[in-house]
């Protein structure tokens, strides 16, 4: 075996060379640096500036502004801390702040510091609440003042690498905000909650908003809203007024059901899926605002049907103020299948013109049309809105009904069309704000006895021609001054049925003349329905289409018209009646 001989340094060879002494003095000179800068701060007191601060951040907002504390950090880059900000609001919009914020970070430019001007790269705010407030005379909304103020400021864009004379405005952000809406004094029920934005100035006249939150409603159990996204660029121009601004925003898919609670307050019984786009684009004077709805998935929620509608309509309007007033209102919404909401688009944009006069739809069959005005968003009420559905399919009307009861057969179908007029106004009594006529031309299946009596020779079986005859109806709906005739109470839509006489087919429905003694008339109301068939036979064949219209029919055949009552989720009772006829009726023009 060999040994080891252990080695043997040069007493020459010093342990601490220069190489390692000088190693050794930087290492201690940045641990020493770095425990300065971890204990140093919290020690140096920036209080006596609090108020500079305060009024140089007032200055830039136009609004007083308080904080409890202001403190430096060095690590990890320099900045300051703010704790409990509050930026007043002026008198004229309320005496609540327009925002509270209990941490406020500001990030410094550290090359700023070497040119001994302080510039802030970066403010990041945690949990703020902030206040919209609109005065109600004016329509002004509170942060169109702070807007103005920022735009007197020369500012260079955030991200410019390189310092010059204008300081570069500072990348703001804010995480787990809060939103709340005021109109004057009164504040909505609408807020957003859970909200991250973010705001930069990309160049030098131009700044960009980036938004998304949870559309809440204060006064309701409502969650689940799906998630509302903004992107917004927003220029400089001679005034705010005339400031370009392009937006872009989109309500993500969300229960129809938490929808309806978010936009009526309660739950309107709807189960599905609703999702929403919109843009903006023009100025905060006068912009042109697009908008597209999606109801997918469309039911009760007592049942789940066999099929499920769905509603897909495009909207356009101008706009007044910061969406003050909508003006011009042109909806499209396709009722048929084979009409895609991209003709309908492309239909409305050709064929509707601005004005008040609905055009004639004929040219676009089964696209609905709507025109209005609304004065005021903020009073919804105040809406004027006419409709018009021209040669609509009239199973369309039927597959609304198997939405409602499944008890429709599987294999009812309705031939013919509807027609539709219907308006809203903010003007006379309650009573005669609300109107409408609607028409179907339909043709209904044989009735049971038509269907059964098949025997070839028989004197009583009916030809083809005398069965499309019979089974020719005309059912005309009329609501509020439209409707209001007899003793139709307010609120109540006006309900005849008949046949047409075989002369007056491809006439005006609402003027023509029965065709023998087939008739139905009635009312419904919020609270039921009530019809008068002139014969069982009538409303045989009105059952054989919708089963429950004959619930609880008396047997036997008494001969006389019958008269039916049912309040809605209640059975129906049955009387004998005298049957009325329907009378002409001339149709409100608008």
């Amino acid at each position: 075996m060999q040994s080891s001989t252990p080695q043997v340094h040069d007493e020459d060879d010093p342990l601490w060379t220069p190489i390692r002494k000088r190693r050794a003095t930087y290492a201690g000179a940045a641990v020493v640096v770095l425990l300065l800068l971890v204990i140093l701060p919290p020690y140096i007191s920036i209080s006596r500036y609090q108020r500079r601060v305060a009024a140089a951040i007032s200055g830039e907002l136009g609004r007083p502004v308080h904080f409890s504390s202001i403190q430096m950090h060095l690590l990890p880059l320099p900045g300051l801390t703010i704790k409990y900000l509050v930026v007043s609001e002026l008198p004229e919009f309320g005496s609540e702040p327009v925002m509270v914020s209990d941490t406020v970070e500001a990030r410094l430019r550290i090359s700023s510091l070497w040119r001994r001007r302080i510039e802030v790269s970066r403010i990041s705010m945690e949990a703020p609440s902030i206040n919209l407030v609109r005065r109600t005379d004016t329509g002004r909304w509170n942060l169109q003042g702070i807007v103005t103020q920022a735009s007197q400021i020369t500012s260079a864009p955030t991200a410019q690498t390189a310092a010059g004379d204008a300081p570069r405005f500072p990348y703001i952000e804010a995480t787990d905000a809060r939103f709340n809406i005021k109109n004057g004094d009164t504040k909505m029920p609408f807020s957003v909650k859970e909200a991250q934005f973010s705001l930069w100035l990309p160049e030098p006249d131009e700044w960009h908003l980036r938004f998304s939150g949870k559309p809440v409603r204060t006064d309701t159990d409502v969650s689940d809203v799906g998630l509302l996204k903004v992107e917004a660029t927003l220029g400089k121009g001679t005034s705010l007024q005339a400031a370009p601004i392009e937006l872009q925003a989109s309500w993500k898919p969300t229960p129809l059901g938490e929808a309806g609670k978010l936009t009526f307050g309660h739950d309107m019984g709807w189960r599905g899926e609703a999702s929403a786009e919109a843009s903006l684009k023009g100025t905060l004077a006068l912009a042109k605002l697009t908008g597209d709805l999606h109801l997918l998935s469309l039911r009760r929620a007592d049942f789940v049907p066999e099929h499920t509608a769905e509603i897909n309509a495009h909207c356009e309007a101008n706009t007044n103020g910061l969406l003050g007033s909508l003006h011009e209102i042109k909806c499209a919404v396709p009722t048929d299948e084979e009409t895609s909401i991209f003709s309908a688009m492309e239909f409305l944009r050709r064929t509707v013109p601005s004005g008040h006069d609905l055009p004639d739809a004929s040219a676009k069959p089964g696209v609905l049309l709507l025109r209005g005005d609304v004065p005021d968003v903020m009073h919804w009420q105040t809406v004027n809105l006419q409709a018009s559905l021209k040669n609509a399919k009239a199973n369309y009307a039927l597959a609304w009904l198997r939405l409602f009861s499944k008890r429709i057969p599987r294999d009812a179908g309705l031939g013919g069309t509807l027609d539709l007029t219907a308006w809203k106004e903010d003007n006379g009594s309650s009573s005669d704000r609300w109107g409408g006529t609607l028409v179907c031309a339909c043709t209904l299946p044989p009735p049971p006895a038509a269907k059964s009596d098949t025997t070839a020779g028989s004197e009583t079986a009916p030809t083809s021609v005398t069965n499309q005859k019979a089974n020719r109806w005309n059912l005309v709906l009329t609501y509020g001054a439209l409707g209001a005739h007899g003793d139709t109470p307010a609120g109540a839509i006006a309900v005849n049925a008949y046949r047409p006489s075989p002369t007056d087919v491809g006439t005006e429905p609402v003027v023509a003349k029965s065709y023998g003694d087939a008739a139905v008339s009635g009312q419904l109301s919020r609270n039921g329905y009530t019809l008068i068939y002139s014969t069982r036979a009538t409303a045989e064949q009105a059952a054989a289409l919708l089963p429950p219209l004959g619930d609880g029919m008396p047997t036997p055949d008494t001969g006389t018209a019958l008269e039916v009552q049912r309040p809605w989720g209640g059975p129906q009772t049955w009387t004998a009646a005298t049957p009325a006829k329907p009378e002409p009726r001339s149709r409100r023009r608008r």
